[in-house]
C-alpha cells in the first residue's frame, strides 16, 4: 500500500515538510555502465543534428525513437540512477510551466535537474532527454502528455506525480474529460511504494477520481464571491459522485474552486497547499502567500498561482521546506510562449499560449487587468498539436477581450474562424492574416511605438509568431520587469 502524506493539518497552516520514506539507494554505473553511456549518448546527439540538417524538426523526439528502437529498456535504466528520484507533471493546463517551477525550486538548492525543457513531453521526448543528458543529474522533472503517462510511469517509477487539472482540450484525442481524469488516476494508481500524488483539491473532477490514492491536495483562494456563477469556459458543475448540483464555496477559474454537492455528502477539501493572491494580477506579476510565507512570482494570472501552490506542495515532499520553496520562485523566469515578452519594432509583445477555452479565458482575464495592453492578437491553428478541433473558441470568454475596446488582429490558419467568432462576440478584427509576417505588418499599422500588445496564440501559432518575430532584426526576446 502506498505511503502518503500525513492527513491535512489545522485549517490556516501548512506544513513544511511531508515526511515521505526515500527509495533505495540507487546504483552508481560502473566503468562497462558509463562508457555505454557515453555511446548512446554520442549517438542521441548525432540524430539530433541530423534532425536539425535536414529540417526534420527540432532533434527534441527523433534521439528518444531511435534509442528506444536500440535499447528498449535505456529510459527504466536511465532513470533508475537519478539518485533524488523523478517528478512528472501532468493535465490539462499548466503542465510545462509547473515542471518548470519545480525545477528551479530544486536548481536553488544546487541539485542538479534533468527537464524537457523543450515541451516535448511523449515517451520519446522524455527519452531524448535522458539520452542527451550529461549524466551528473541526480534529479528529473519531466511534464508528460497525459496519453504518455501510461508508459512513463512504469518506466520511471516517480517519486511524486503532480496533477494539474482537468479540462475540455483536445477533444479529438480524449474525448470529455472523464477520460483524462480516468488516465491520471490510473497513473496514478500504478505508481510504486513510497510515491506521491499531488493533485488539485480544487478541481472537483479530479480530486474525485484520485482521492482514494490519498493525494496531497493544493489550491487557491482568490477572493471571489462564494457560489458566483457558472462561465461558458466551466466544466459542467455536477457532483462528481452523484450528480448532483454543486455549491462553490470559493470560486477562482473556470469550474475551479471549493465545492460542495448539494444532494449528497461528497466536498472538495480545504487542501494543506492553499495559496492566496493578495492582488488582481496583471501580466507580468502575482502576489501570493502561503501560509506565513509572502512571495512575488514574475508572471501573471490566477492560473499561475495554481502552477505556483502544485510546485511548492511537490518539493516538499522531497524535503524542501514552503518557505525555501516560496523564494526560490522569486527569481522563476517564464518558459517561452508562456507569458514571454517580446521586444519587435518599438512595440512589447507578450506572447500567451492557449489551448482551450479554459485557458483562453484565463488569459482574457490578465488582458482586461493590465491597463498597458493597446491592441490584441488572437491566433489560431488547428494542427495536430494544437487539437483538431477548435470548436471550444466559442466556449472561450472573448466577449469581454471586445470590452476592452482596443484593435484586434486574427491571425493563423483558421484566422478567418477567429474573425468570425469576434464579430458574434459583438466586436471585429482590424485584419485576418493566416501568415505570421502580413500580421506584423497588420499589427504594426494599428499600434505605435511603446505599445504594449497582448498575443493569445495556440502552440503551432505561437512557435510560427516567434519565429517571425525573432528572424527580424528588429526584435529581441526581453527580460521580464522585477
Amino acid at each position: 500500500m502506498r505511503c502518503g502524506p500525513p492527513g491535512p493539518p489545522g485549517l490556516g497552516t501548512v506544513p513544511r515538510m511531508v515526511e515521505i520514506p526515500r527509495p533505495t539507494a540507487h546504483r552508481r554505473p560502473g566503468p562497462a555502465a558509463r562508457a555505454y553511456d557515453g555511446a548512446i549518448r554520442t549517438a542521441a546527439l548525432a540524430v539530433r543534428s541530423l534532425s536539425r540538417l535536414v529540417r526534420a524538426g527540432a532533434g527534441t523526439s527523433a534521439p528518444g525513437v531511435v534509442v528506444q528502437r536500440l535499447d528498449p529498456g535505456f529510459v527504466r535504466r536511465r532513470g533508475d540512477r537519478l539518485s533524488d528520484g523523478v517528478v512528472l507533471v501532468s493535465g490539462t493546463n499548466g503542465k510545462t510551466t509547473t515542471a518548470a517551477m519545480i525545477s528551479r525550486i530544486l536548481a536553488a538548492r544546487d541539485t542538479p535537474v534533468l527537464t524537457n525543457q523543450s515541451g516535448a513531453n511523449l515517451f520519446r521526448g522524455v527519452a531524448t532527454e535522458l539520452a542527451t543528458a550529461h549524466g551528473d543529474e541526480r534529479a528529473a522533472v519531466f511534464e508528460v502528455d497525459e496519453g504518455a503517462l501510461a508508459r512513463l510511469v512504469p518506466a520511471l517509477e516517480p517519486r511524486v506525480l503532480v496533477l494539474t487539472n482537468v479540462f475540455r482540450d483536445q477533444l479529438d484525442r480524449f474525448g470529455e474529460p472523464e477520460t483524462v481524469a480516468r488516465l491520471l488516476a490510473e497513473a496514478g494508481g500504478a505508481l510504486p511504494e513510497g510515491s506521491t500524488v499531488v493533485a488539485n483539491a480544487d478541481d472537483p473532477l479530479l480530486w474525485h477520481a484520485v482521492e482514494d490514492l490519498h493525494p496531497l491536495g493544493f489550491g487557491v483562494r482568490a477572493g471571489e464571491p462564494s457560489g458566483s456563477v457558472a462561465r461558458t469556459d466551466a466544466e459542467p458543475e455536477v457532483c462528481p459522485r452523484c450528480g448532483g448540483p454543486m455549491h462553490y464555496r470559493r470560486r477562482t477559474i473556470s469550474h475551479l474552486g471549493a465545492a460542495d454537492c448539494t444532494r449528497c455528502e461528497w466536498s472538495s477539501p480545504d487542501p494543506p497547499f492553499l495559496v492566496e493572491v493578495l492582488a488582481r494580477p496583471g501580466l507580468d506579476a502575482l502576489w501570493l502567500s502561503i501560509g506565513e510565507t509572502g512571495f512575488e512570482v514574475r508572471l501573471g494570472g490566477i492560473h499561475n498561482a495554481y502552477n505556483a501552490a502544485a510546485a511548492v506542495a511537490a518539493v516538499t515532499v522531497l524535503g524542501v521546506a514552503t518557505s525555501d520553496a516560496a523564494k526560490a520562485l522569486e527569481t522563476f523566469t517564464p518558459r517561452f510562449g508562456r507569458t514571454e515578452r517580446l521586444e519587435f519594432a518599438g512595440r512589447t509583445l507578450w506572447v500567451l499560449l492557449m489551448k482551450n477555452p479554459a485557458g483562453a479565458s484565463a488569459l482574457v482575464d490578465q488582458v482586461v487587468a493590465d491597463p498597458r495592453i493597446r491592441a490584441a492578437v488572437v491566433m489560431l491553428n488547428d494542427l495536430w498539436a494544437d487539437g483538431r478541433d477548435v470548436s471550444w473558441i466559442w466556449d472561450a470568454d472573448l466577449e469581454s477581450l471586445i470590452g476592452r475596446r482596443v484593435p484586434i488582429v486574427a491571425g493563423g490558419i483558421r484566422a478567418y474562424d477567429v474573425g468570425v467568432r469576434i464579430k458574434y462576440a459583438g466586436g471585429s478584427v482590424t485584419a485576418s492574416e493566416r501568415d505570421p509576417h502580413a500580421l506584423l505588418d497588420a499589427l504594426m499599422s494599428v499600434t505605435n511605438e511603446g505599445d504594449a500588445v497582448a498575443v493569445l496564440a495556440t502552440y503551432t501559432a505561437m512557435l510560427s509568431l516567434r519565429r517571425a518575430v525573432l528572424g527580424s532584426k528588429v526584435a529581441r526576446v526581453s527580460d521580464l520587469v522585477s
